[in-house]
């Protein structure tokens, strides 16, 4: 359902998201491994569908696959804007795409994406059958309705955490709770949006609230792989969070810390360190990790994305009690968004 956005968009536009789902390179020839991302996001909308008794060939199937497919593209909506606003110049191990093609085509291609998306929601659903003007059509309206207002919810959520995001990174010391805040708007939103959208409505509260947990940890897990991850793994360069001086989540817990070694105070040096100007050289940037480290802000950050994830399965058993089978496929999905190493 995504690839034939390509055909009705401009072509630098459709350049920059064809190099961005990993479909083309930078010279715009076809890549052989085609998508590069994980595609978490379409997952739970499909897998929150059958854990509300929906799926394949049901009435409501034609608006799960739109809905997975317009959730992807405002995920990719996210990164193209971030990657921008945060300077970002690697993801999933290439170029980032404004790098290659430049802010203004990246902006181009964000316009474009966003009414496709909604568009998605109402002409890619067949639905019941019915006279035009029948029960049936009313019935598809309500429901593409809805999912469009969970995706136009979960845009403006994505938005407000960009712009928190930003402004948490001027504080000397935010607290692990507005990442969090950070974390629930720009990640969660997306995750609790799609899996009320493949929910039936009776479960899309429940399983919002799964959603919504899952994505901050997820998002939890990103920051620890951010400084400590492989980058053969994760395709980014070892510590590019520290290198950029995030206030990701280990960071901000390491930045409130009370830890004194025969050093002196670890949380003091760090905010020296943060409030250097310029960019750190590679001693620099090993120093803040081995405080990091003193701190134990892996641990606790580890800790709370765990915690996040007992959180989110709780709100699935309300739903989908373990003994049932239905909601499998989403408990193995939050297993992997905790345990993945990239």
């Amino acid at each position: 359902m995504i690839a034939p956005l390509l055909e009705r968009v401009d072509p630098p536009a459709a350049e920059v998201l064809a190099y961005q789902w990993g479909w083309r390179d930078a010279e715009g020839r076809p890549v052989a491994e085609g998508g590069r991302g994980k595609a978490v996001r379409a997952a739970l909308v499909f897998a929150a569908a059958r854990a509300a008794g929906g799926g394949p060939g049901t009435e409501g199937d034609s608006l799960v696959r739109a809905g997975a497919a317009a959730v992807e593209m405002l995920h990719a909506v996210s990164l193209l804007h971030d990657d921008v606003m945060d300077k970002d110049e690697v993801r999933r191990g290439r170029p980032a795409a404004w790098r290659v093609f430049g802010a203004a085509a990246v902006e181009s291609a964000v316009g474009a994406l966003i009414p496709h998306a909604l568009e998605l929601v109402f002409l890619g659903v067949p639905g019941a059958p019915g006279p035009v003007g029948g029960p049936g059509d009313l019935r598809r309206l309500r429901a593409s309705a809805r999912a469009a207002g969970l995706l136009g919810d979960a845009l403006v959520r994505l938005a407000q955490g960009q712009a928190l995001d930003l402004a948490l990174e001027e504080e000397a010391c935010p607290g692990a709770g507005a990442t969090l805040r950070v974390h629930a708007d720009k990640t969660g939103s997306l995750f609790a949006c799609a899996c009320a959208l493949g929910a039936a409505p009776e479960a899309a509260g429940e399983l919002a609230a799964f959603g919504e947990h899952l994505g901050i940890a997820f998002q939890i897990v990103d920051d620890v792989l951010g400084v400590w991850g492989d980058p053969a793994v994760t395709g980014k360069p070892a510590g590019a969070d520290l290198t950029a001086r995030k206030k990701s989540h280990p960071v901000a817990v390491a930045l409130a810390a009370d830890v004194t070694g025969t050093e002196g105070s670890v949380s003091r040096r760090l905010h020296e360190l943060y409030a250097m100007p310029g960019q750190w050289n590679p001693a620099q940037t090993g120093e803040v990790r081995r405080l990091l480290d003193r701190t134990g802000a892996r641990a606790v950050s580890e800790a709370a994305a765990r915690a996040h994830e007992r959180l989110a399965l709780d709100a699935l058993d309300r739903v989908c009690p373990p003994s049932q089978q239905a909601a499998g496929d989403l408990r193995a999905l939050a297993a992997f968004v905790v345990g993945r190493a990239h």
